[in-house]
């Protein structure tokens, strides 16, 4: 039986958002309400197959990671723009939310400043992420998180109307992983904007991947369990993408050039088309082997 957990918290408040890369990053957490940490906690750890989490719109402020490895759970928020999870005083844990669970759907919330990555879906089936957005509000820097919407071997994934902006590797990145759709998304700061890599039969269309180094890539890295194939890369706008080089020294994404519109690096059987690629200052298309680019 499905039962929906809801909560007014009172005191919330609503941000709001600076523009990333305005001078003017400060943020104003004193509305933020601490206390909803301790009820969400409590929410993960009693979840039950079926379970709907709903979290009212509002501020919550958290200073460590959240978890869930109970299958069929959905968390649900009032939208990206309203419900915002703020790890900005995060003080344990690799992660905002780390899940390790099939038939699970993130949706329409969004997860701010964390120490590692945003969201990150670690193995399961039917994964559905949603209207979720992953923001660093300080801007792009290499000290931000490495991935903002993060699943990894995985399978029949689907990442649609989310947004990531200002991860020191992907924004939104999946990995070894089978059957993924990423579409009408937008990647903006991060070095990587969308990364595909050692995926089977992933497509990526109706995004927008712009002020990324990179904007969207293609990659295949050796020693991981699956090789990746087949990717189509279609009705996506990859304009602009000329930030510097934020990336970790010597993680791959370090060596991208900035002003890389679409990298495909090692990869087989993939196809680019219909898209509007423009105005990145290297080159609009780049197909590189590991061998020669030291990634």
């Amino acid at each position: 039986k499905m039962k929906t957990f809801k909560y007014l918290v009172i005191g919330a408040s609503a941000l709001v958002l600076t523009a990333c890369g305005n001078s003017d990053t400060s943020r104003d957490l004193s509305d933020a309400n601490a206390d909803y940490q301790a009820v969400l906690l409590e929410q993960l750890i009693d979840a039950q197959p079926g379970d709907v989490i709903e979290i009212p719109a509002g501020v919550y402020s958290f200073d460590r990671s959240l978890s869930l490895n109970i299958d069929g759970v959905t968390i649900r928020g009032a939208s990206m723009d309203e419900t915002i999870l703020s790890f900005q005083d995060q003080i344990a844990g690799a992660e905002g939310l780390i899940v390790t669970a099939n038939d699970f759907t993130l949706e329409n919330l969004a997860i701010e400043d964390t120490i590692g990555d945003g969201l990150k879906v670690n193995g399961g089936e039917n994964i559905i992420i949603r209207g979720v957005r992953v923001e660093w509000t300080n801007g792009y820097a290499t000290e931000n998180g490495a991935y903002g919407i993060y699943p990894v071997q995985t399978t029949n994934v689907l990442v649609e109307d989310t947004v990531a902006i200002g991860a020191s590797d992907a924004g939104i990145y999946v990995g070894q992983s089978r059957n993924v759709i990423v579409r009408n998304s937008r990647a903006e700061y991060n070095v990587a904007g969308i990364e595909i890599e050692n995926c089977i039969g992933a497509d990526v269309y109706g995004n927008i991947a712009t002020n990324n180094t990179g904007g969207i890539l293609v990659f295949n890295m050796p020693n991981l369990p699956q090789p990746g194939y087949h990717t189509r890369v279609y009705d996506n706008d990859i304009f602009a993408n000329n930030t510097e080089n934020f990336g970790h020294a010597g993680t791959p994404v370090a060596s991208v050039p900035a002003g890389s519109g679409v990298v495909i690096n090692s990869n087989d059987q993939v196809e680019i088309f219909n898209n509007r690629i423009s105005d990145n200052n290297t080159a609009n298309i780049i197909i590189s082997s590991l061998h020669s680019t030291g990634y």
